[in-house]
């Protein structure tokens, strides 16, 4: 029996919807990412590029053009959750049968949440899936049943308000405003990429944010001071093409294991430097490192196992409030492995009981990285054989 039918021999069985086995001979390892060619995905995928010796890296996609998709090795094409839930974990289970993956890497919000359902309801599966409790899942994904999560643990989050409309929302309000100031922060309870996101300045935009469907309330982190001076600027000289006031983001990512260890947590500042480039570099703020800490041992308590990343910025006063959490990888981490953050390795070694060369290209890590665009594209007869067939499998 050769090191391939060993593997397979050993392999732990599944009971699964029938379909053809995939060749794994001359892969060790195998890795599904849901959502894969997504910036998410793309940042994983980056970290691996290297190192990718005895590993076949598969995803699914909701569409077939996007061009990241194909550095893996596999692709196949699944429905949105959104618009067939069903069936999307019809497509995902077949694959699974399929390519026998050693983990599922969720890459996107609605995967994570769907996948962390699946564990709590596939005993068999569980130990593959990188995620924790789905209820968990659900939690982060709104903002509002953050904010009630962080209060209930006495996480400093920021303060926040539920955009609802009745006969007490005016008092709401008022109350609110007076309480935190101006100016606040409407977003979509369920929402990424800060879309949707409006930074509210006065008492009367606050009272239209409660007619937002699904939205909250946040108290502004950052310098208040600077949204001041912007404002002046507009009146005096107009509206300038670009800009943000997203700041130094605080970001703290950990890896909770498959018994509730904490296996890292790792601090960053991240700060746009460019319109489409940001500087990823290390925190070694202790404030940081104690609030992820303590976020690190409520969830693990809560019954979350795997990644999860903690949005901060600083109050008016000063101190770290959160406004997000994300329980996946994210866009920074392909810039935290350069910087010696080993994040998709770590939860391969915890969950899948395997090492993957860290094979970093210098004996020092840098404190810093650049994460930004670069140029890419597909060949469009691969494009055309995703869409066509449903899968797509790199040629050897």
């Amino acid at each position: 029996m050769d090191a391939c039918e060993t593997r397979c021999h050993n392999r732990r069985p599944i009971s699964l919807p029938a379909a053809v086995p995939s060749q794994r001979c001359g892969f060790v390892l195998t890795l599904l990412f849901l959502s894969g060619g997504g910036h998410t995905g793309t940042n994983v995928m980056a970290s691996l590029a290297a190192r990718r010796d005895g590993l076949r890296l598969v995803a699914t996609s909701d569409v077939p053009d996007e061009p990241a998709l194909f550095a893996f090795d596999a692709v196949y094409l699944a429905p949105k959750i959104a618009d067939d839930a069903p069936g999307f974990e019809r497509r995902v289970l077949d694959i699974v049968a399929r390519e026998a993956p050693d983990l599922v890497v969720p890459c996107r919000d609605e995967d994570v949440e769907w996948l962390a359902g699946l564990r709590d309801r596939r005993d068999d599966l569980r130990a593959r899936l990188l995620c924790g409790a789905r209820a968990v899942a659900a939690m982060a994904n709104d903002k509002w049943t953050s904010y009630q999560f962080a209060v209930e643990h006495a996480l400093p989050f920021a303060p926040s308000l539920a955009c609802t409309v009745d006969a007490g929302a005016r008092a709401r309000v008022e109350a609110f405003v007076a309480q935190h100031g101006l100016p606040l922060v409407a977003k979509p309870r369920r929402g990424v990429d800060s879309k949707g996101v409006v930074i509210v300045t006065t008492a009367a935009q606050a009272l239209r944010a409660m007619h937002r469907h699904d939205h909250v309330l946040q108290g502004y982190l950052g310098d208040a001071s600077e949204l001041d001076a912007y404002l002046r600027e507009i009146e005096q000289d107009g509206i300038p093409l670009f800009h943000t006031f997203q700041g130094v983001k605080r970001s703290l990512q950990i890896l909770i294991g498959p018994d509730g260890a904490v296996a890292h947590v790792v601090c960053t500042r991240n700060a746009v430097t460019a319109r489409n480039a940001r500087s990823i570099a290390i925190d070694d703020d202790d404030a940081a490192r104690a609030i992820g800490e303590r976020c690190a041992a409520v969830f693990a308590a809560a019954g979350w196992r795997g990644p999860l990343n903690v949005q901060c910025q600083p109050d008016r006063h000063g101190a770290l409030a959160i406004h997000e959490f994300n329980v996946r990888f994210t866009g920074a981490t392909g810039a935290r492995w350069h910087i010696g953050h080993d994040e998709i390795g770590a939860a391969v070694r915890v969950f899948a009981g395997h090492v993957i060369d860290a094979r970093f290209p210098w004996r020092v890590a840098p404190r810093a990285a650049v994460e930004g665009l670069w140029p890419r594209a597909a060949d469009p007869a691969s494009i055309r054989a995703l869409a066509e067939r449903g899968e797509w499998t790199r040629r050897v």
